[in-house]
């Protein structure tokens, strides 16, 4: 046995903010202007209204997974939160009671288990590693994964507080909102379903990237010192933990349709290709990208660019599809699948 996406929803905010709207405004003076947009190739983000928060956006995510699947709410065995953003109401963040419990009981699966997962960016593939096991092993038939990410906080901290050039807060300025969700069940056949998910974690790095409370102003911060993140040699453990699961699984990088990574800028999606490229001794690899437009949204950006490219007809029944996910921590994942007939609405 095993198993298949079966459904995806996505849910963002309305309101979009640029890259030089949002470097207006910076509260502290720069000694020179940088030009965010031109480093980032990040032009716009999603940004939360006043009264959204990680439950509206997930649960708005949830309910459009649920649209666009066989399935009702009372038919799911599991809900999991995926989440690294945890606020109910906009400014209160919660540890307990789960997240996966509030959605499960607005969405009406009331016989679901729920729990939480936390990984950073890594948090959705995490859940799909947990409930292709479950559905493998025959735990449950079927389960929901779901992450709303309200993150534009950390922004908005990070607007507040920048005061140099190289602040360890100018990530902060690459995020945006959104939300996600997908259902997954067992595969009725060989034509679609999951290959395998791999997950690994160089914790040693955890400390490159923090979140946390602001010690300066009221809110969350994000701390992430990029330069020492690259120079800890994330590459080349990642291209190894790439080759080493294609040579246990039996895989070969040009089998796959699009291989799409973690979208953390536009030049970090385009060095991971070139590096993966390279390593495989390939000229290009196909991709998709969503930064550009909806910045980097943690554990959601991989899925946002998977309903996005459904809608648009980009990835369609019997494409066969590489994830690559890459998280703080220093977390890698991949998800080797071939889509099935799968429509968004």
């Amino acid at each position: 046995m095993r198993s298949r996406f079966e459904s995806f929803g996505l849910y963002v905010p309305e309101k979009i903010v640029s890259t030089g709207e949002l470097m207006g405004r910076l509260s502290h003076e720069l000694p020179f202007t940088i030009d965010l947009e031109r480093i980032t190739g990040i032009k716009n983000r999603r940004w939360r209204s006043e009264n959204e928060s990680s439950f509206t956006i997930a649960l708005n995510a949830a309910n459009e997974c649920l649209k666009n699947s066989r399935y009702r709410a009372r038919d799911l065995d599991l809900v999991i939160n995926t989440s690294i953003s945890r606020t109910i109401e906009p400014d209160n963040y919660y540890l307990d009671p789960a997240m996966s419990l509030f959605i499960k009981k607005e969405l009406g699966a009331h016989a679901a288990v729920n729990f939480d997962v936390n990984n950073a960016c890594a948090g959705m593939v995490t859940g799909a590693f947990l409930l292709d096991n479950m559905i493998r092993a025959g735990v449950v038939k079927n389960g929901m994964v779901v992450s709303g990410e309200c993150i534009t906080p950390i922004a908005e901290t990070a607007l507040r507080e920048i005061c140099e050039p190289l602040d360890n807060q100018f990530a902060s300025l690459t995020v945006g909102d959104a939300g996600a969700a997908f259902i997954m069940d067992a595969s009725s056949g060989e034509r679609e379903g999951v290959d395998y998910i791999s997950v690994l974690t160089n914790a040693e790095h955890a400390h490159l990237c923090v979140g946390k409370p602001s010690d300066v102003s009221p809110g969350p911060a994000m701390h992430t010192r990029s330069r020492e993140m690259h120079d800890a040699r994330q590459y080349q453990y990642a291209l190894y933990f790439l080759r080493k699961s294609f040579e246990r699984y039996g895989k070969n990088i040009e089998e796959y349709d699009y291989i799409i990574t973690h979208q953390v800028t536009v030049g970090a999606v385009k060095t991971y290709l070139k590096a993966i490229a390279e390593v495989h001794g390939v000229t290009t690899l196909p991709t998709l990208m969503s930064v550009e437009d909806f910045g980097n949204t943690a554990s959601t950006a991989l899925f946002l660019v998977i309903y996005n490219a459904l809608k648009q007809k980009k990835i369609k029944d019997g494409s066969r599809i590489l994830l690559f996910s890459l998280a703080s921590g220093i977390g890698y994942a991949l998800v080797s699948f071939t889509m099935g007939d799968v429509e968004v609405r």
